[in-house]
């Protein structure tokens, strides 16, 4: 990979022409990035210049159909019996008693009459019916209805879900955040370079770093109220105009003009997390355009307003300039007319350096 070449920052203040790198923007290298392994965490973007569509039509589609279909049994039926008409047995009539009729009495004078004594009478016996023959009827046999088994219907094969791999993430997002939320400068700084290294050698670990907690710790650092900080004193800016006239001075007198306060440490770290965030917005934007093919336009680029605020309001120069060192590291030809516009005005700009640092941008970027 290209080395990006470095401008020096020079802080007036300082004895010896210390030099704080700050990455120029090159030619930008294609990196091959892992689209599986990118994850762009909702930075603080809107949604037009993204282009993502969600899927609306579900992973797999299974066929709705009963594993087994059985047959249904036949209703049994009870079984059917001709109707057969019997001839009826003759039945035997009764045939009456012949009674002996009494004689006829005249009747004379009341005497007690005699009762009639019964006298046995022997009928002819009745004859026996004679046995009537029943013809014989076969009852139709029904055959027992015949069960089959059931059979298995086969049914489109249900694809097989293999549950996917959680995805680990690679990078520790907390531990970044840590680090750019302390209150020691140094390990602020740290951990910015620390970001700027991982875009450089792993662009796909690092693009897990776009997410708007990140550019909220970045944005502190940059809107951070360093004027109740101890600055330089008396002492070390004495010093230091020795040294930069060309003075003799001491050891101890170039220890303490090399020294520096914990507002120049703020101040620096503006600088370095302007930067920072010029980084991972590019890599931001070159993430789209490969997933999407689509441009995400500048106004909507993660924590790109704070960048242009601080070119124009923040009264320390250094800091302005390194903003402008900022936007001409995110060009674009799809940027060329507004960063035109920005580095016109920052031409104007009351410090020398701002104004040069304006002018150099400005060339570049007509050569995209």
């Amino acid at each position: 990979m290209n080395q990006i070449p470095c401008v020096p920052i020079t802080n007036p203040y300082m004895v010896q022409q210390q030099t704080m790198y700050m990455p120029i923007p090159q030619q930008q290298q294609p990196n091959s990035y892992n689209a599986v392994k990118i994850d762009i965490h909702n930075p603080t973007v809107g949604t037009p210049g993204q282009g993502y569509t969600q899927p609306t039509m579900p992973y797999y589609t299974y066929p709705q159909a009963p594993i087994y279909n059985y047959p249904q049994a036949p209703v049994e039926q009870p079984p059917y019996y001709p109707q057969v008409n019997l001839p009826q047995a003759p039945v035997a009539v009764e045939q009456p008693v012949p009674v002996a009729e009494a004689p006829v009495q005249i009747p004379v004078a009341p005497q007690v009459v005699p009762a009639i004594q019964q006298q046995n009478i022997n009928y002819p016996p009745t004859p026996a019916p004679a046995p009537v023959e029943v013809p014989k009827t076969e009852t139709p046999v029904v055959p027992a209805p015949v069960v089959s088994e059931p059979t298995e219907v086969k049914t489109a094969e249900k694809p097989e879900v293999v549950p996917g791999e959680p995805v680990t993430p690679q990078v520790d997002i907390n531990s970044f955040i840590a680090k750019l939320a302390n209150q020691d400068f140094d390990v602020q700084a740290a951990g910015m370079e620390e970001i700027a290294n991982m875009v450089k050698e792993t662009p796909e670990k690092a693009a897990e770093l776009v997410d708007s907690k990140v550019f909220d710790s970045l944005t502190n650092i940059v809107n951070f109220d360093s004027s109740a900080l101890e600055g330089p004193s008396q002492e070390q800016v004495a010093a230091r105009e020795k040294i930069i006239t060309g003075k003799q001075v001491t050891d101890a007198e170039k220890e303490l003009a090399n020294k520096i306060t914990p507002k120049e440490q703020a101040e620096r770290n503006k600088s370095y997390a302007l930067f920072t965030a010029a980084i991972l917005q590019k890599l931001y934007a070159d993430e789209v355009a490969r997933l999407s093919n689509q441009t995400v336009p500048l106004t909507e680029l993660p924590g790109i307003s704070t960048v242009v605020d601080n070119l124009k309001d923040n009264p320390n120069p250094l800091v302005r300039a390194s903003a402008i060192e900022a936007l001409s590291y995110i060009q674009n030809p799809a940027y060329k007319n507004d960063l035109t516009t920005v580095f016109t005005v920052a031409q104007k700009d009351s410090d020398a350096g701002v104004a040069e640092s304006a002018k150099m941008a400005l060339e570049r970027l007509n050569q995209v």
